[in-house]
């Protein structure tokens, strides 16, 4: 299922609009829904007592997120607007409802949180690399840029946070590769390694 959105539109659920920076719920709040972007990006994040924050996720368009809210009683995270954004909200209980009524489409949830485990431990693999080179190569090799040339579908500040890099090492590190020979970038959006 590419489109969950749609899939699950059965069940209802309310939609929110919120501005650039307003949160959607927060760390502690009761988990009630799983939710859809419709429009714009959320980002999920954990917050430290000296006030850091730890980039878990980056919900975009056509994304679900907060799917561990189906069997937890609190939120774990805030989730909070990066950009003026449209979430679709399914309440918790309709939604286990809806998987439990329907063997298929509860089999491709399971596949799709599956897969969803896969990128984030791919995610945490490249967090743990100790230099910015291997983290850049090693992300760009998962989005498929050893392959065939990928256009990032977000800033590359946003990105960076996402690989644990301020964005001014992220840009010098893409530059000492194209200066190398070893990455082409024919757009600030467009990658592909040699």
């Amino acid at each position: 299922m590419d489109d969950w959105g749609k899939v699950l539109d059965g069940i209802g659920g309310s939609t929110r609009r919120l501005k650039a920076g307003e949160a959607l719920f927060r760390r502690g709040d009761e988990a009630r829904a799983v939710f859809h972007v419709e429009q714009g990006r959320l980002r999920l994040a954990r917050f430290g007592a000296d006030g850091s924050a730890a980039t878990l996720h980056v919900a975009r368009a056509g994304s679900l997120f907060a799917e561990a809210a189906l069997f937890a009683s609190h939120y774990h995270c805030d989730a909070v607007a990066e950009t003026e954004s449209r979430v679709r909200a399914f309440p918790k209980a309709a939604l286990l409802l809806y998987l439990r009524a329907h063997p298929d489409l509860n089999l491709a949830f399971s596949a799709y949180l599956a897969r969803e485990v896969q990128r984030l431990r791919g995610r945490q693999e490249v967090m743990r690399l100790p230099g910015a080179r291997d983290r850049v190569v090693a992300w760009l090799t998962q989005l498929g840029a050893a392959e065939e040339a990928i256009t990032l579908d977000r800033p590359i500040s946003v990105a960076a946070q996402e690989i644990g890099l301020t964005h001014e090492a992220l840009y010098r590190t893409l530059a000492a590769l194209v200066a190398e020979g070893k990455l082409e970038r024919p757009d600030k959006r467009v990658f592909r390694l040699r």
